[in-house]
């Protein structure tokens, strides 16, 4: 016969992504996304977030203060679309 699993609920400090719009760290918007990194700058468990994101291969969302993308951390997300043209195209 075998037991049920128990987990202890593991007490948390008061960290930003728990509080508010869980939305935020996951938004399309590169705006957005500035905003969820700044929130977790003062997190006092940003540096495990981020190393257990990256040990998981999160897809994507602010983890730690940094922008995942596949896995990957980029400095910035684009966003959608073409970018802008700088110069008019050459006749």
């Amino acid at each position: 016969m075998s037991r049920p699993l128990t987990f202890r609920k593991k007490s948390l400090p008061a960290v930003p992504c728990h509080v508010g719009d869980p939305d935020l760290w996951f938004a399309e918007s590169p705006v957005e996304l500035e905003r969820a990194k700044a929130l977790c700058a003062e997190c006092p468990i940003r540096q495990e977030c981020l190393a257990a994101a990256l040990d998981r291969g999160e897809p994507w969302g602010v983890w730690g203060g940094e922008i995942l993308v596949r896995g990957a951390i980029v400095a910035r997300k684009r966003p959608r679309g073409r970018p802008r043209k700088t110069e008019p195209a050459a006749a």
